[in-house]
């Protein structure tokens, strides 16, 4: 194979994975998601790759994994070549026995009604033999220690058990190459540092893993090979992890608490902000209030169990577990999208059971664990205004809300694009 003028390529080792100048700009957008990135990565390797939301990282996986430009249209240049060839032409069957990827969202690389099948499921497309296919799901599962999700239904998982499924799904396949966006997102402090452990063995063990995550500081604890920091589609560093402490902004991802004591000695003092003031709740009726309340779902164990809870106007409060603990399903009995089997919800006095969704949504408001679900309106402007415009807002009301909004969350160059368009931290 020729390699032609500048490759990264040298004559001894062929490493698994090359990406050479890359630039892409998808069909729907004026801007390049990606300029000119180069990297290289050896067998066994770690990289981290960092930025903030929309500045191209899950495009370049996207362009390793195929995806861009067979799914994802666009110009694009440069070349990604996976164990000394070029993937240009390459059918996305074959790349994808190569190269494995765990989406951010995992519910949308989740197709299987139960673990098993959705584990299964690459397996089967390779029509491997059925007796293969049943030994890598349940050495997979073994692997990954959660033999115990089996046979559960996919719908029924909290987000970090579909992240499991979704990593075994991938790992089933026995990718020499394993790409993964934001992988840490769905999960609790334990799930992320057996993760990240696992990220660790494999690499260990021969595979060439390049994660994404904004929480560089836990990442950093099982001391990735090399490091990519990206600003707009560029790549403002790349090489030995130690070198990224200069590189990056730690106001755009979470660096360990030394660095940003060092990095924000040269920050000017923040705005003074006054104290809020608290008002006794005890002569105040509660927003929400929880009594007793116990839920199952169908054929299934309590997920909540005698809970009694009192939110007021004003309170910040933090929901903790760890997954499948049923934070959301707590969450989803506040805004009536669950009725409890025992006990009573009520939202500003009002019994849940008498109140429908709708009316509810004039006082709640729910942001999903995967935003693709609540977002399907032709622009980001138009997002914005559905809400309000279905809860009666006059139209001078309503523009000065969506500008508002705009405004608040940093949106005006994105208020004329698809949201289905946006990365995932962006459509957040």
């Amino acid at each position: 194979m020729e390699l032609g003028r500048g490759s990264l390529l040298n004559e001894e080792t062929v490493p698994p994975l090359v990406v050479e100048n890359l630039s892409f700009r998808y069909r729907i957008r004026p801007d390049y998601a990606l300029r000119n990135v180069s990297l290289q990565l050896e067998a066994g390797e770690i990289l981290l790759v960092a930025g903030a939301s929309g500045c191209g990282k899950t495009t370049l996986i996207r362009c390793i994994n195929g995806l861009v430009p067979r799914s994802y249209k666009g110009e694009l240049d440069g070349r990604v070549i996976l164990n000394g060839e070029d993937i240009t032409g390459k059918p996305l069957a074959a790349i994808s026995q190569i190269v494995g990827t765990v989406l951010q969202d995992p519910e949308r690389q989740i197709l299987g009604s139960r673990v098993v099948n959705e584990v299964a499921f690459g397996l089967e497309n390779l029509a491997l033999p059925r007796k293969e296919i049943a030994a890598r799901v349940d050495e997979t599962l073994v692997y990954l220690g959660i033999t115990h999700l089996k046979h559960r239904e996919t719908f029924y998982l909290s987000g970090g058990e579909k992240q499991k499924v979704a990593v075994a799904g991938t790992l089933a396949m026995r990718p020499s190459i394993l790409l993964l966006d934001e992988p840490l997102a769905s999960l609790d402090p334990a799930s992320s540092q057996e993760t990240l452990r696992l990220v660790r063995r494999l690499a260990d063990e021969g595979k060439t893993v390049i994660i994404i995550e904004h929480r560089v500081e836990d990442v950093l604890k099982i001391a990735p090979d090399k490091a990519l920091f990206m600003v707009d589609g560029e790549v403002r560093y790349f090489g030995l992890t130690a070198g990224l402490e200069k590189a990056i902004d730690y106001h755009e991802v979470k660096l360990p608490a030394p660095m940003i004591i060092d990095k924000a000695r040269h920050d000017p003092p923040p705005p003074y902000v006054p104290p809020l003031l608290k008002r006794a709740k005890e002569m105040v009726a509660p927003l929400v209030q929880f009594e007793d309340v116990s839920f199952a779902y169908e054929d299934g164990p309590l997920v909540l169990q005698d809970i009694n809870l009192e939110i007021h106007r004003g309170d910040v409060i933090a929901v903790l577990g760890p997954n499948g603990a049923g934070k959301t399903t707590l969450v989803k009995h506040a805004i009536g999208l669950l009725k409890p089997k025992r006990g009573r919800v009520y939202v500003e006095g009002t019994d849940t059971r008498q109140l429908s969704v709708a009316e509810i949504a004039r006082t709640l408001g729910y942001v999903f664990q995967s935003p693709s679900h609540m977002l399907f309106a032709p622009t980001v402007r138009e997002e914005l205004a559905f809400g309000p415009k279905n809860l009666g807002y006059d139209q001078a009301t309503l523009d000065e809300e969506v500008a508002q909004a705009i405004d608040i969350l940093n949106l005006s160059e994105l208020a004329e694009y698809s949201p289905l368009a946006l990365s995932f931290g962006q459509q957040k």
